[in-house]
């Protein structure tokens, strides 16, 4: 007896503590259920001329849920994503795209922009690119939460309606910062639609069938005619998904009741769990290298969702 347990103590002085209790990082979460990380989280403010100050939450993977609590580290570094909301919408009402990103592994920043009613993307492709200059930032401050957690070789960016245009601006303009791109319902600029044709990096575009403030027919242009047939790309439609489908469901509900969309045909639980499937799939395969996810955005389990009509348009281009 004081043999087996004299064999456990030295079993366990020889495991690393971080590994007791701590999450399997080599298991394949499903992408359209919550993963497998705890989050913490963290305000913050960065200003970008000319149009100001950009408010933010900084979200990592964390020990315990909350304010400020300690990262999980494990000696391994995340993927960065910066993501944005559209015109009158702030960070905290599109928390749930975040929150559920970094609980599969990646570390967030969030923001909203200097003047949320203002119809100019480039404000918004600003915060895109200001947001990756403050991850690179807290990455390296020595005092920072997540100081030394980023993989700044891997950084993705996704947005909503202008923060969806934003995002295909941003992603035009800068292809050395960003490898992956996901737009939602992006609203249509000239400097948007100019800036995707000049994207290079791997670019998801997704619409509700059911929008009635950006159209599919407003959105598809994108797919068709501004992104080159030279860059990977893919869109698709909610069946029965709307615009404001897209955002938290509280807000989502209000915005129902003050009648700015179309009812929508599904549930807003089962949009946001569409279009998660698609987008965190997009992210693990692009910015982890994980190819267990080419069935969930290329392969099987999206063509069943198009042959089932869960999605009414379902097309991808892989030069």
């Amino acid at each position: 007896m004081k043999k087996y347990i004299f064999t456990v103590l030295v079993i366990l002085c020889i495991i690393p503590l971080n590994s007791i209790g701590s999450v399997d990082y080599y298991q394949i979460s499903i992408p359209d259920k919550p993963g497998p990380y705890l989050v913490g989280y963290y305000r913050i403010s960065y200003n970008v001329p000319p149009f100001g100050k950009y408010s933010a939450t900084i979200r990592y993977p964390a020990k315990f849920n909350g304010w400020l609590t300690p990262p999980q580290s494990s000696n391994k570094t995340y993927p960065g994503i910066i993501v944005g909301n559209g015109f009158a919408g702030s960070d905290w009402n599109i928390k749930w795209i975040p929150n559920h990103l970094t609980s599969h592994g990646f570390i967030t920043i969030c923001f909203t922009p200097p003047d949320k009613y203002l119809g100019n993307t480039t404000q918004w492709s600003y915060g895109f690119i200001g947001g990756f200059d403050e991850l690179s930032d807290e990455n390296n401050r020595y005092l920072s939460p997540i100081y030394g957690l980023i993989n700044l070789e891997k950084i993705g960016v996704i947005g909503l309606s202008m923060g969806g245009a934003g995002c295909i601006e941003a992603t035009g303009n800068k292809p050395l910062v960003i490898d992956a791109a996901v737009a939602l319902a992006p609203a249509k600029s000239d400097f948007s639609e100019s800036a995707a044709m000049n994207i290079s990096v791997p670019i998801q575009i997704q619409v509700g069938s059911d929008d009635s403030m950006v159209q599919p027919k407003r959105v598809i242009p994108y797919y068709n005619i501004h992104i080159s047939n030279d860059t990977i790309k893919e869109y698709l439609e909610i069946n029965g998904g709307n615009h404001i489908g897209y955002i938290d469901y509280f807000y989502a509900r209000f915005a129902e009741w003050m009648g700015l969309d179309e009812s929508h045909g599904i549930e807003f639980s089962e949009q946001h769990r569409i279009s998660s499937k698609y987008f965190t799939s997009w992210f693990y395969y692009y910015l982890k290298d994980q190819d267990e996810y080419y069935t969930y955005i290329f392969g099987v389990e999206a063509i069943n969702d198009y042959d089932s009509g869960i999605l009414s348009e379902f097309k991808f281009h892989i030069p």
